[in-house]
């Protein structure tokens, strides 16, 4: 950066090099975290494992609590 330059001459350069940045953000949807992430174990075996062995878990802790 020049050291010549306006304190005017200098704002403007940084906000063209901070909307360059910007521009290489990328963009955030609209859509929660949530939504994008949903579905993304579909027709796996390994998470279908998981949430079965999970599902017997749960069910065990509630009939020994009941015990």
């Amino acid at each position: 950066m020049e050291h010549n330059l306006t304190l005017e001459q200098r704002v403007e350069l940084i906000e063209r090099e901070l909307n360059f940045l910007k521009a290489q953000l990328p963009r955030n949807s609209q859509k929660p975290w949530w939504q994008k992430i949903a579905g993304v174990f579909e027709n796996d075996p390994v998470f279908d494992e998981i949430s079965s062995l999970g599902q017997a878990l749960r069910e065990q802790e509630r009939r020994e609590a009941q015990s």
